[in-house]
């Protein structure tokens, strides 16, 4: 085994232990548990990932696209931001700030793997994520109301369980499809609505861009629709529009209360309060206003139109199977159809950018995707001739 294939096996097994830590402790009832397996994971991952692609980090970052590279930079001029408070949180604003661009470009090497390699790393993490979900049921039995066990909240629960589902659509067949019905199902056990929304999203947005004129397309869209229109006091049911203790009464996002707050804490604070500064609903329960909020209105107002204009790019590129392998078709139709999933689900995730939580991950791994599409597709060509790239 060359140097190439042991630090792609090191960055897949690494990614997989990343997100195994992320989920499996929420199973249990100690937060200081989950806290330290998130800071083994994140020092793991970055560590494992860091030694493996020494020598290539420097040319995969300057393949990061322009508006990808101005998030970072906003992220990396941010720290002047902390300079209030405790002299403790200040330094610890700083040193969040400052692993964040390193997160980033370290999840963006995963897509330099040949493409089999990279649909078996997204295979094989999005089982470790949905027997994640079969665990906390098989341990606590189902949910009781919406919670399982009596202390997994129904959204932290679903998130990773979204984030399987979106990479399981990298892969094609029997595998994925399962990966995803099972998630589906798991989530809507607690009626996640931004997950099952979000699943829905990534669904129909691969179907339509992949493939969209093929012959069973049509006859499955019947048959949902049909399904939906039988099945609706089900679905309602679980959705749970007409429940009034899941905060409807408040708007359709259940959340106006707190949306409130973050607007309050913008107008109190309009240049920003720093990175991971902001606490509890301070920053609304929503990932965008979270950035307002921790950006300050001219940085992050600039970060969601720069993630607009990323899913915009993406959705370009999804939409064209000119000059590209039928598997790096797809790739692109997943990618895009994860990004509208989880760009969804920041509405209504406090987590965008995190240096612990598998939302935030999937969000991340989604968005920073260097260029070079036939750069990918010359190391596949190695791959399965047995070469090097570099001896290429």
């Amino acid at each position: 085994m060359n140097h190439d294939r042991i630090a792609i096996f090191a960055a897949s097994a690494a990614i997989c232990a990343w997100l195994s830590l992320l989920s499996f402790p929420m199973i249990g009832d100690s937060a200081r548990v989950y806290a330290a397996c998130q800071a083994i994971g994140l020092c793991l991952y970055m560590g494992t990932v860091g030694l493996a692609f020494a020598g290539n980090l420097a040319a995969i970052a300057a393949r990061i696209d322009q508006p990808q590279l101005i998030i970072l930079l906003i992220v990396f001029m941010s720290p002047v931001l902390q300079l209030h408070g405790d002299e403790s949180d200040i330094m610890s604003g700083i040193f969040y700030t400052s692993l964040l661009p390193f997160m980033a470009l370290t999840l963006s090497v995963l897509w330099t793997m040949p493409l089999a390699d990279f649909e078996r790393c997204m295979t094989v993490t999005s089982m470790v994520l949905c027997v994640f979900g079969i665990s906390a049921i098989a341990i606590y039995g189902w949910p009781e109301g919406r919670t399982i066990g009596g202390l997994l909240h129904p959204n932290l629960y679903s998130a990773p369980l979204l984030a399987a589902f979106v990479f399981s659509q990298f892969r094609p067949g029997l595998i994925g499809q399962a990966v995803r019905i099972i998630c589906f199902g798991l989530i809507a056990t607690v009626s996640s609505r931004y997950a099952l929304m979000g699943c829905l999203i990534a669904l129909v947005v691969h179907e339509m861009t992949f493939d969209p004129f093929g012959k069973a397309k049509i006859p499955m869209a019947v048959l949902a629709l049909a399904a939906a229109i039988i099945f609706w006091p089900q679905i309602s049911s679980i959705v749970a529009l007409d429940d009034p203790d899941r905060g409807t009464g408040s708007g359709f996002t259940g959340r106006d209360d707190r949306w409130q707050t973050a607007m309050d804490a913008i107008t109190e604070s309009p240049f920003g309060i720093g990175f991971k500064r902001a606490i509890g609903d301070d920053a609304g329960h929503s990932g965008y206003l979270k950035l307002i909020v921790e950006f300050g209105v001219p940085g992050g107002f600039a970060l969601v139109s720069l993630l607009a204009w990323c899913i915009a790019v993406a959705g370009i590129k999804a939409c064209s199977a000119t000059g590209k392998s039928r598997q790096q078709h797809r790739f692109d139709c997943a990618r895009f159809a994860g990004m509208c999933a989880m760009y969804f689900g920041a509405l209504f995730q406090p987590q965008i950018f995190s240096l612990g939580d598998s939302f935030t991950v999937a969000f991340m791994l989604l968005l920073f995707r260097p260029r070079g599409e036939a750069t990918l597709v010359r190391a596949q060509i190695a791959a399965e001739s047995g070469v090097s790239p570099r001896q290429r």
